[in-house]
This record gives structure tokens, C-alpha cells and sequence, in this order.
């Protein structure tokens, strides 16, 4: 981290020493019946015109940056969801068919227990439930 904290510190230096020679260079060039400040004026108005077109190259290579990341999440992102489509389907495809088969077994027990009582009450001819609701 301390290379990137010096190269940092060196490269703004050397930054402002160009930005200090520019600025010279173009007050020496201006003519000599302006006034400092006119001369001034005219360094300043570069400076903003060359800042506006970084920015505008800055912004153009971001707006670059962001329309080839959405291609590249679209052209990865939409198989997945397919993908994941299918998974989803085949899921609850599998819940269900086990749920069936689970079930069946359960529902044949109980069904014929419940055959059982009602041949046991038809053959003793005597009713379980109203025994246990005298008591």
C-alpha cells in the first residue's frame, strides 16, 4: 500500500508542475497588448475546454463500460433463468410424484383399517362409538 500512496503523491506533483509549465507557456504566448488579466482569461477558458473534453471521454468510456457489462450479464443471465426455469419445473414435478407415493401407501392402511372396523361392527353387531360416549 505504501508504493501506491507515493506513486499517487508523485503523479499529482508531476501533474501540477505540467499544469504550472502549460499555464507559464501560455501567458508567455499570449500577445503583448493584453492585459495580465485578459491573458488570464484565456488560460482559463483552455483549461475548462480541455477538462470538458475529458469529461466527455471519461463519460463516453463509461457509457462503453456499461452497455458491454449489460450484453455480457443478458448473454449469461438469461440461459440461468432458463435454466433455472427447468430446475423449478422438474422440482415440484418430483414434490408431487412423491407426495402421491407417499401418500398412497397411508391412504390404503388407513382405508382398509377403516374396512376392518366397519366389517368387525356388521359382523358383532356392536357400535364402538356409542359404548364409548355412555361412559
Amino acid at each position: 500500500m505504501g508504493k501506491v500512496k507515493i506513486y499517487a503523491i508523485l503523479g499529482s506533483l508531476a501533474l501540477l508542475v505540467i499544469l504550472g509549465l502549460a499555464s507559464w507557456g501560455l501567458y508567455v504566448l499570449g500577445d503583448a497588448d493584453q492585459s495580465a488579466l485578459e491573458r488570464w482569461r484565456d488560460i482559463a477558458v483552455i483549461f475548462v475546454i480541455l477538462l470538458f473534453l475529458v469529461v466527455v471521454v471519461l463519460l463516453g468510456g463509461i457509457a462503453a463500460a456499461l452497455a458491454y457489462l449489460v450484453f455480457q450479464i443478458k448473454d449469461r443471465v438469461i440461459p440461468l433463468l432458463e435454466e433455472l426455469t427447468g430446475t423449478a419445473k422438474r422440482i415440484r414435478g418430483t414434490a408431487s410424484f412423491v407426495t402421491e407415493e407417499t401418500v398412497k401407501p397411508i391412504m390404503s392402511i388407513v382405508s382398509t383399517y377403516a374396512k376392518m372396523r366397519a366389517m368387525t361392527r356388521t359382523v358383532t353387531g356392536k357400535d364402538h362409538k356409542a359404548k364409548s360416549k355412555r361412559s
